[in-house]
């Protein structure tokens, strides 16, 4: 028997499982009690269903406890920590500044620099022009200037004429040698009226030949000055204007005078600004104060390109079309054409330039210039009489 123990116990020994231990336990009592033969069959019973029940009591703790401790964090602890912050704080934070404050400042800044950019640029420009008195050792002369308009291109056509064909809204006609323009429609931007009748409008030298004389223009030689009476370059340096309006203005600059269309003023300075600043000529101290007080008329950026007259033309043409009707029935009214007075007047006979203009404009739109009183050509008579622009 002790061999038989001392062969068999240490197998047993060597298991590593818990379970096999207890049971081999049981085998033990039972070789025992078998080989000393003692009726000990209650023992056995007790002993294994005690083996037994300590085996079931340790495997129960093993199902229920290790899987609901690991599970449990899991499923409620992890993806309620992770997912919370990420769906409420960084798509907030996000967007908001983004929509609320690249938007906004891109756009006030863009707007706020367009309207300071126009407005430095006149004013810089009227700032930049040297101040005189306006005061030259050298007396204004008309005929210094040139004889008139001139024919640039040599196709017959003078300034006067390329201007109305320039300027008219309409295609113009022709006399028969195709040398002058007869009809068309044109605006006249300082009084903000329309006609179709070329006669009833003069060609304005923007800034005034005395005027420029005054200002700097005095020291030119005479191609320059010629230059600057022909100038077709420069869009608003000649431009077709009503002939009272023209007339009204002469030589006088924007301190004594300013268009009857108040609407015209803030254009009307830039461009005076902008003939001075080409041809390099100064401004008085009076002139350069009402160019300010003009530019303080402009309700937005004006036409800095020198074509002023197109979009004034536009806007004024909508609403204007009864004015344009009854000015052309009034000029084509037969009955109002006067005689003919022939050659019976001369410059001599007129006391100032402006009774010259108006018995030259009564006869020559019927008759031309009977009285030779153009002598070059220019529509302004008799212009070395007083007040002549």
């Amino acid at each position: 028997m002790g061999s038989y123990l001392t062969s068999f116990f240490p197998h047993m020994i060597a298991c590593h499982n818990e379970k096999m231990r207890r049971v081999s336990f049981i085998f033990v009592i039972y070789f025992l009690v078998s080989a000393c033969g003692s009726n000990v069959q209650s023992v056995i019973t007790t002993s294994t269903d005690a083996v037994l029940e300590a085996v079931t009591t340790t495997d129960t703790p093993q199902e229920t406890t290790i899987p609901t401790t690991t599970d449990t964090p899991q499923e409620t602890t992890i993806p309620t920590t992770t997912d919370t912050p990420q769906e409420t704080t960084i798509p907030t934070t996000t967007d908001t500044p983004q929509k609320t404050t690249i938007p906004t400042t891109t756009g006030q800044t863009s707007e706020e620099d367009s309207s300071t950019e126009w407005e430095a640029i006149i004013l810089n420009q009227i700032n930049s022009l040297s101040i005189t008195a306006g005061t030259t050792p050298v007396s204004y002369n008309r005929d210094d200037w040139g004889s008139g308009w001139a024919d640039q291109d040599g196709n017959c056509i003078n300034t006067r004429h390329e201007v109305l064909m320039l300027e008219s809204l309409e295609p113009v006609e022709l006399s028969s040698d195709g040398c002058r323009v007869m009809s068309g429609y044109w605006y006249g931007s300082f009084s903000g009226t329309y006609t179709d009748n070329p006669s009833s409008f003069d060609i304005d030298h923007f800034v005034p030949l005395a005027n420029a004389h005054n200002s700097g223009g005095w020291v030119w030689n005479a191609a320059t000055k010629k230059a600057f009476y022909n100038d077709l370059v420069d869009p608003q340096h000649l431009i077709a204007v009503s002939a009272s309006e023209n007339r009204s203005k002469g030589a006088r600059g924007p301190d004594e005078w300013k268009p009857s269309d108040v609407t015209y003023w803030c254009q009307y300075a830039v461009s005076w600004v902008d003939i001075k600043s080409r041809w390099g000529l100064t401004v008085t101290a009076a002139e350069q104060a009402a160019l300010l007080l003009m530019i303080e008329s402009c309700d937005g950026p004006p036409n800095m390109e020198g074509t002023s007259s197109p979009p004034t033309v536009t806007t004024v043409s909508t609403t204007t079309v009864p004015v344009v009707t009854t000015t052309t029935t009034e000029s084509t009214n037969t009955p109002t054409v006067p005689p003919d007075p022939g050659n019976s007047k001369n410059c001599g006979d007129f006391s100032t330039w402006l009774e010259a203009q108006e018995w030259f404009d009564t006869y020559f739109p019927y008759y031309g210039d009977v009285g030779r009183l153009d002598g070059n050509n220019d529509g302004v008579a008799c212009e070395s009489l007083p007040g002549a622009p």
